[in-house]
């Protein structure tokens, strides 16, 4: 079931299927992807209960095997209770059920908020521990941003200036700490290349920056990204494609290592959340034009 948000010359579209922000215009404008599945089918989805991929697709909880086999999680493919909605704001619900109890040991209530404003669009993962025991999981956003004609002709211009290895995940979409560009990204401006995601996605880890704008070089037109209180970011855009959207990922946890122990709790990034609490975080776009 889907929604429509609107403000003065802003309007938003969600869905209950997944929970996401499907689309975003401003002035007309269209700012999230549209889901052509010549490129990408997806939108805005999160990442729930972890990010990427997982080694075999397999995991353990407490020495017990389970089996996830949804890249990203299971939030992205499931439908999503609308428990609230205004104008300007809708607010769903993911309650741990039989199919996500197969995969995932947890009780939770995973609540995901978007509000559109004139200027741009928030969205609000809140993650609430239902069970008598501590949850573990990792968290993200897979936002994908429209791009007039080529990615290439815009650059990313970050809040701070970084210093940081460019990694890449596999084909397989694993991690390693050897998978490194041969370039690094120093300073604040990173001109986009589809040829540095032939392989798979670009994680920026711990990066300085709160904030980074996609902006188009020949006008500075585009969006400012504020993903406060993640610990990573990370770029994709389909491989070989020359796909006409750029995603931007804030994610609080990284895909299954190549050599990893298959204990969620080794995970890096990996949350715990105790017993009967819970974790909000947001990430949210301003529009430059």
């Amino acid at each position: 079931m889907q929604k429509t948000l609107q403000i003065g010359n802003a309007k938003g579209i969600v869905d209950t299927y997944g929970g996401e922000l499907i689309s975003y215009t401003n002035d007309g404008k269209e700012y999230i992807w549209t889901g052509d599945a010549a490129y990408w089918n997806g939108h805005a989805p999160v990442l729930f209960p972890f990010v990427s991929a997982l080694k075999d697709w397999k995991i353990k909880f407490g020495g017990e095997e389970y089996s996830l086999t949804t890249k990203h999680g299971f939030a992205r493919k499931s439908e999503f209770e609308l428990i609230d909605c205004t104008d300007t704001k809708a607010t769903f619900c993911l309650k741990a059920n039989e199919a996500t109890l197969a995969q995932y040991l947890f009780l939770f209530s995973l609540i995901v908020t978007h509000e559109i404003t004139e200027q741009g669009a928030v969205t609000t993962y809140t993650v609430q521990n239902k069970d008598d025991k501590p949850m573990v999981f990792c968290i993200g956003g897979h936002a994908g941003y429209c791009v007039d004609g080529s990615c290439e002709d815009y650059q990313l211009i970050f809040e701070k200036p970084e210093d940081l290895d460019m990694y890449y995940t596999d084909a397989q979409s694993l991690f390693s700490d050897a998978y490194k560009l041969d370039k690094r990204l120093e300073g604040t401006v990173y001109d986009i290349c589809y040829d540095d995601f032939d392989v798979d996605a670009i994680i920026l880890k711990n990066p300085a920056s709160n904030k980074v704008k996609l902006v188009k070089k020949s006008d500075g037109t585009g969006m400012e990204f504020d993903f406060t209180g993640y610990e990573h970011l990370t770029l994709w855009t389909p491989p070989k494609k020359q796909a006409p959207f750029f995603c931007l990922e804030p994610w609080n946890g990284l895909p299954a290592y190549t050599d990893e122990s298959g204990n969620f709790e080794d995970k890096p990034g990996c949350i715990t959340l105790p017993a009967g609490e819970e974790y909000s975080i947001s990430y949210a776009i301003t529009v430059i034009k």
